[in-house]
């Protein structure tokens, strides 16, 4: 009797083992090898996949255990579960960086990456739920307010670059061609704006690299053999940014079946699903 209540409270324990640890089935977005590890997010909620032994291929799905879960965050995951997710590719880039006008060159995400960048890079920055400079967001708030705030630079820096040129352009003309003499203090007025326009551009430069280093950390993308320095993302954030933007908006969302939107925080409707 004692040995028939051991194992009776040993099959207890191990039912409310599994209760308590439930298990995550996970469809692997890219081929893998055995022991890599990749963060996974559902709704709020991130968790570490560690790929099993023996690898795993794009498309395969397999089970991985959720430590320390308790009962209000099993009923979250049951939840968000029923949620649909846009997956990543993982291990490569979605496209090229010239494939800008793969979805038509008047496509919402071609025109805001080459006519406004930094906003672009604001929508991913909205996806990825980072901070206005493009780095991991201590909270929330820090990552929902990324956006505006790149909007409002751009809009800051645009208004007053106009201003400047208005006021500046009778003296930007050489006086033998019948321009007027620039009086002292429009000296200083241009080297204000090419101030202006650099420390703009340097803006956009380190978001932009911030942004795409994170990208390719994230989903495990190497850089390119041809790229000696392992400066990839740095280059392409200066010599390529508009096309850089363009690549990182099509690589965090799926065009292919929601539309994209020039004026929201996400690039796309409120509706979409979030990225994994």
């Amino acid at each position: 009797v004692q040995s028939l209540t051991h194992s009776l409270n040993d099959s207890h324990e191990s039912k409310r083992s599994h209760i308590l640890q439930p298990m995550i089935e996970v469809v692997a977005p890219a081929t893998l090898s055995e022991g890599y590890k990749f963060d996974a997010h559902i709704g709020d909620k991130t968790f570490q996949v560690t790929v099993p032994p023996g690898g795993i291929e794009g498309g395969q799905k397999f089970m991985v255990p959720m430590d320390n879960t308790s009962s209000e965050s099993i009923n979250n995951f049951a939840t968000n579960c029923l949620v649909p997710k846009i997956a990543v590719p993982v291990g490569h880039w979605k496209d090229g960086l010239c494939d800008c006008c793969s979805y038509g060159p008047c496509h919402n995400h071609c025109l805001m990456a080459f006519f406004c960048p930094l906003p672009a890079a604001g929508q991913v920055i909205s996806r990825l739920k980072l901070n206005v400079w493009g780095k991991p967001a201590a909270n929330n708030n820090e990552s929902a307010g990324a956006f505006q705030k790149l909007v409002t630079l751009t809009i800051a820096y645009f208004s007053i670059t106009v201003l400047l040129n208005l006021t500046l352009a009778p003296y930007d003309v050489d006086p033998n061609d019948g321009g007027l003499p620039p009086p002292p203090f429009m000296f200083f007025l241009q080297i204000f704006r090419a101030i202006l326009h650099y420390a703009y551009l340097s803006v956009l430069i380190i978001v932009l690299w911030n942004v795409r280093s994170y990208v390719r950390n994230k989903y495990a993308i190497p850089e390119d053999e041809t790229c000696q320095l392992e400066c990839e993302d740095l280059l392409c954030a200066v010599c390529c940014s508009h096309l850089s933007v363009a690549q990182l908006l099509r690589h965090t969302t799926d065009y292919e079946t929601y539309n994209a939107t020039c004026c929201t925080r996400t690039g796309v409707a409120a509706h979409v699903p979030s990225i994994v």
